[in-house]
């Protein structure tokens, strides 16, 4: 099996006014990363990059300062009021206008979509001392962030507010990633991989229920496809054979102030090196992508009948 390297597709500015319909979301539902060199919308003003870069890494707590636009909360940091303001307040525009520029770009994901998080990184990604399965130095596909998905997908746009460039290096997109490393995973080719149990089904009513008072608890939600890319999330961070077989893998380099967005649980995916970023994050449901046989969901729905986990052939056409 030929596990392919991830391809980088650069969006020049002369083009944001004149995209052919499915032109940056056909490339998306193939686990393609999408390159601004130039941003599509405004970033931050300079006396605010100065503020999120010279002030919060001091308050830090954990790997990301994120705001949550559904429950209006601020996690990740401790400080005095008049900082945790103006950080939330820095992340929430910032939010908002990362959404307003995806409507324009690709409105055939947005129906029904909700947003994430806005999150501020703050530390240099090469070396870091956390456990190996929350490093971002490893490559992976990001799975079971924001509670039980069951197949909508995870989007997310970047942006590199350091002065230098944000590395990253890519192998496979999560079909031959499935098909290839699926068993060493842990994944077994059984009808019952994506079905839920009726506990599972009873717990996540109860959690929900909880979610609507506190929103935290919405991120303890799981279900059997969720569980399904942690093993995938888990085995490829965890597994020194698979870092060290380089066949498809690729460096993409961030120049600074450069933007790039990419379905996260589509590309395999790490940070080699890089400090400042912004990290805004959407769910997208699996029903928007044009061909749905590219989601992670019908990977493993192939997967587990015994089927290949490849796609069909299906050019781009627009």
């Amino acid at each position: 099996m030929t596990v392919k390297a991830p391809e980088a597709i650069e969006v020049s500015p002369e083009r944001f006014d004149a995209l052919e319909p499915y032109e940056l979301t056909d490339h998306l539902e193939r686990g393609r990363v999408l390159l601004f060199p130039t941003p599509p919308l405004a970033l931050p003003s300079e006396d605010d990059l100065r503020f999120l870069k010279g002030v919060t890494p001091q308050y830090h707590t954990a790997k990301n300062i994120s705001y949550y636009p559904e429950a209006q909360m601020l996690r990740g940091i401790k400080a005095p009021p008049e900082i945790q303001q103006r950080t939330r307040q820095i992340l929430k525009d910032y939010q908002e206008r990362v959404e307003a520029c995806l409507h324009k770009l690709i409105p055939g994901f947005t129906p029904g979509w909700r947003s994430a998080t806005s999150s501020l990184r703050v530390f240099e990604e090469n070396n870091r001392d956390i456990p190996i399965r929350a490093r971002s130095d490893r490559i992976h596909l990001d799975a079971g962030t924001y509670g039980a998905s069951r197949g909508d997908l995870i989007l997310r746009f970047l942006t590199n507010l350091d002065d230098k460039e944000r590395v990253w290096r890519c192998k496979g997109t999560v079909s031959d990633l499935v098909e290839t490393y699926g068993e060493a995973a842990g994944l077994p080719r059984e009808r019952d991989l994506l079905r839920d149990s009726a506990m599972s089904r009873s717990g996540s009513g109860v959690i929900r229920g909880l979610s609507k008072v506190i929103p935290a608890f919405g991120t303890l939600e799981r279900s059997s496809y969720d569980k399904a890319m942690r093993h995938m999330h888990n085995y490829m961070k965890e597994s020194d054979a698979f870092h060290e077989d380089s066949q498809g893998m690729v460096e993409i380099r961030f120049p600074p102030k450069s933007c790039w967005l990419v379905f996260a649980d589509m590309a395999g995916h790490s940070c080699l090196s890089g400090e400042f970023a912004m990290i805004n994050t959407f769910m997208v449901p699996r029903k928007n992508f044009r061909h749905q046989e590219f989601s992670p969901w019908e990977v493993l729905s192939r997967y587990a009948a015994g089927q290949s986990a490849l796609p069909p052939d299906i050019p781009i056409v627009n």
